[in-house]
């Protein structure tokens, strides 16, 4: 990561190159999960089997590191001037890397070296793939990842529908759901209030009805739509560019998209992305698409309270935090703020968050990505992780201002909405655990400050 900082590489003329990645990414994260699911609880392939397999998406990004330095080593790059945004993003890498090392050292904390490990992956491997999108700029001009992401938006969300209406917690289970969540991941703590062994978010309360909502292929109704902060941004920017009017059956399945958004009954999520569809339609002028949806959603708002029992209780009590969920993110941000003070250093790598309760550990700050990274790596992490969201929705910002073609503005737009999209999105979760929003995020977000420069 070192190296990428002293020696960014920027992209010589356009070339398919390492963007076979970005492709491969965009298309198999979305069923990871579920295929992973399939080969450990349904096939019963060993353990150690299953963990090799599901290692494909970091060896990936290792490849791909390699090949860039690689290119970068042999000449094969132009070369361009350090900018904020690696710095930033390295900067978070380099903390991380030194709390690897030696924070078992400084802060006794006893924590295994597998969860520290863990930790590390989830808290910044994802941000070796900017320092891959630094030497691929031309992926900023090519729309056909946004098409790609919209595609996969409407194919997980048709299969979200469908396992809304035909899909029980029983044919779960035989799918090896419960298995993959409680001997795979090691998260039975989090399965212990029902009966299934799934998590127990796969259901909420509405009124005096318990809601099942929909996980799609992700199995988490979380992941699923944490996974639209990246899709929702990429399908609207695919309908509202380009010279050519869009045909029906593209807002039909924009339509399917929203639909399997709702059924994961995120409200966070879906707040948030509703924020980035209004910034982008403001952003491309187009006020009746802004009128329109803003009436379209009224209007759907109170027919659903109307029709739906007890949900007039239940958005009265979301939007006075009396909901469970909303008072076990006061809990978990209250425990976040008393680990800050208490460590303002923080405890190391993995000690919070979902990591930790793998292991059998507290699970601290697993509702905020903010308070994960004060807990895990103090202050130094929390300003730093601000920094980098701040750092890259800038470089977006300024390529969308001044790029020449449009399919580069529609990249740094997307990254800008995107990052806004995490940053809300991670006062009550950990969005950037999600592969899909993190390994994309961050590949584009290095080609638009290259693009940017």
């Amino acid at each position: 990561m070192g190296l990428a900082l002293a020696s960014v590489a920027v992209g010589t003329p356009p070339r398919p190159g390492l963007t076979w990645g970005l492709r491969a990414f965009i298309w198999l994260l979305p069923f990871h999960v579920l295929a992973i699911a399939l080969l450990f609880g349904l096939f019963g392939l060993p353990l150690i089997t299953v963990r090799a397999i599901a290692a494909w998406k970091e060896a990936t990004v290792a490849v791909l590191v390699a090949f860039t330095l690689i290119r970068i080593v042999s000449g094969r790059t132009a070369r361009s001037t350090v900018q904020a945004t690696d710095v930033a993003v390295a900067a978070l890498g380099l903390l991380a890397l030194t709390y690897l090392v030696g924070a078992s050292a400084w802060f006794a904390a006893d924590l295994p070296a597998t969860l520290q490990l863990l930790g590390w992956r989830d808290a910044v491997f994802f941000t070796l793939l900017y320092f891959v999108g630094r030497g691929t700029p031309h992926v900023a001009g090519d729309r056909r990842y946004l098409g790609a992401l919209f595609g996969v938006g409407v194919i997980t969300s048709v299969v979200a529908i469908l396992e809304r209406l035909f899909v029980t917690p029983q044919m779960l289970v035989l799918l090896g759901a419960s298995r993959y969540i409680q001997e795979f991941l090691g998260l039975a703590v989090a399965t212990r209030y029902n009966e299934f062994g799934l998590p127990d978010n796969y259901w909420t309360v509405i009124g005096d009805h318990v809601v099942q909502r929909a996980g799609s292929t992700y199995l988490s109704s979380q992941g699923f739509a944490v996974a639209f902060l990246i899709i929702v941004p990429a399908a609207t920017l695919w309908l509202l560019s380009g010279e050519r009017r869009r045909p029906v059956l593209a807002w039909v399945g924009y339509a399917i998209l929203w639909t399997g958004l709702l059924l994961s009954v995120t409200r966070m999520t879906t707040v948030a992305c509703v924020v980035q569809v209004l910034l982008l339609a403001v952003a491309w002028r187009r006020w009746g698409v802004v009128v329109t949806s803003g009436l379209l959603g009224v209007v759907g708002v109170m027919l659903a309270v109307l029709v739906v029992p007890g949900l007039a209780t239940f958005v009265w009590d979301t939007l006075t935090w009396q909901t469970g969920s909303s008072l076990a993110h006061l809990s978990d941000w209250s425990d976040g703020i008393k680990s800050l003070v208490e460590h303002p250093l923080g405890i190391g790598l993995g000690g919070g968050g979902l990591t930790a309760a793998r292991f059998g550990l507290p699970a601290t700050a697993a509702d905020s990505a903010y308070f994960k990274y004060s807990v895990e790596l103090g202050v130094p992490g929390l300003l730093l992780y601000v920094a980098m969201l701040v750092a890259i929705g800038s470089a977006g910002l300024r390529a969308f201002q001044r790029a020449p073609a449009e399919p580069q503005r529609c990249a740094g737009a997307l990254v800008v909405v995107a990052a806004i999209g995490v940053a809300l999105n991670g006062l009550t979760t950990v969005p950037l655990t999600n592969p899909l929003v993190s390994y994309v995020l961050f590949w584009v977000a290095g080609a638009v400050v290259t693009v940017a420069e």
